[in-house]
């Protein structure tokens, strides 16, 4: 398996094929949910992963601070601090997951963020998760906080983690 920074629109066309099989198709969120101007936006940094045949398993969004104005104090959607780098938008195809492809989204996407926005080696991110995927995050080094709330008719929690070069 490998992962890569979106680059082309083959890639991004890769990273929303995994993402709406996963949000849209297997979960029920609205296509119009989704997908959002931040993919547009060009401080985005959008991540891909593949498996050794190719195939596209894997996907996932680094949003720059002062970008992300759908979470936060003053939305409905957790409490995160607009000034922090976001992770979103991770997601792994039904058949990939167990395979080790969230964690090296996960990996990648905090590198990631830790070259573009860390300080003196070190950056906090923080992400909205699905309470069912907290485990996940958890075991990766995230503190859940706040209360939670309804995403597209999903439960969240919000987490973050500081990350050190």
């Amino acid at each position: 398996m490998r992962v890569e920074a979106v680059t082309t629109e083959s890639h991004f066309a890769d990273a929303l094929e995994v993402r709406f099989a996963v949000f849209v198709h297997e979960q029920g969120v609205s296509p119009e949910g989704e997908r959002d101007e931040l993919d547009d936006d060009p401080r985005t940094f959008h991540a891909v992963a593949y498996a050794e045949d190719g195939a596209p398993v894997g996907a996932g969004r680094l949003l720059a601070p002062h970008t992300d104005t759908a979470h936060g104090q003053g939305t409905p959607h957790g409490a995160m601090d607009p000034a922090t780098p976001h992770i979103g938008r991770l997601a792994v195809t039904a058949a990939a997951r167990g395979t080790g492809a969230g964690r090296a989204l996960m990996e990648f996407l905090e590198a990631a963020a830790l070259e573009r926005h860390g300080a003196h080696g070190h950056v906090r991110v923080e992400l909205s998760a699905q309470d069912q995927a907290m485990a996940f995050y958890e075991r990766l080094g995230y503190t859940t906080y706040g209360d939670g709330y309804l995403d597209e008719g999903i439960w969240h929690h919000d987490a973050y983690k500081d990350v050190t070069a």
